[in-house]
């Protein structure tokens, strides 16, 4: 009887110590020993700053119009390929500095007897931009120029027109050095002689480029 009693007495501390072991167990499973490890850790990349100097290359294609008083409206249009440089100043998410740039272009047209082509354009202009994460909006606008050679009745003439340039444009900073853009440009040349012919013209341009930042 004493035997079976302590066999008993053993059986029920075996018991209850087996059941602690297993608690503690799942008390250490609850308390996520386990999940802890592995905990991936996801983060988004600093916003970009703007601060500085940068230069680039560009790609595009421009058109437009001369247009003498006599008539025989001349259309041109062709790619342009040149670069850019500038400088910008951030301030919270706004950006300001100034850009400018030159490009070499193939725009030409003829109607009738009268023809014309571009050989460069160019532009200085400063800028106004707002930024998010790292991009940014901006518009733009200054003081444009352009070489041209216009034949008007068979005699041709060489000028280069000054005017006024505006824009808007989407810029992208890809890392620390790089950003890409895209912009829309128009340049309202005014009136130019050509032959003792007032001749007014304006141009339009698409362009994508590539900026390094220093």
């Amino acid at each position: 009887m004493v035997l079976r009693s302590s066999l008993l007495a053993a059986a029920t501390i075996g018991a209850f110590a087996i059941s602690m072991n297993i608690g503690h167990a799942a008390d250490l499973y609850d308390n996520n020993d386990y999940s802890n490890t592995y905990q991936p850790t996801y983060s988004s990349p600093p916003p970009a700053d703007w601060t500085g100097s940068y230069l680039g290359a560009m790609l595009g294609y421009n058109w437009g119009t001369f247009d003498p008083n006599t008539g025989a409206k001349v259309d041109v249009d062709g790619l342009l390929f040149g670069a850019f440089a500038g400088y910008n100043f951030q301030a919270g998410a706004l950006v300001f500095g100034g850009e400018v740039d030159v490009a070499i272009t193939s725009m030409d047209g003829t109607a009738g007897v009268n023809d014309a082509d571009a050989d460069w354009v160019g532009s200085v202009r400063g800028r106004l931009g707002y930024t998010w994460d790292r991009h940014m909006i901006y518009g733009t606008a200054g003081v444009g120029f352009m070489s041209a050679d216009v034949g008007l009745g068979g005699v041709n003439d060489d000028k280069t027109h000054t005017g006024l340039v505006g824009g808007v444009g989407f810029e992208s900073m890809l890392n620390k050095s790089f950003s890409a853009r895209a912009e829309y440009l128009y340049t309202a040349y005014g009136d130019k002689e050509y032959s003792n012919i007032d001749t007014d013209a304006n141009s339009h341009a698409v362009r994508a480029g590539l900026g390094y930042h220093f």
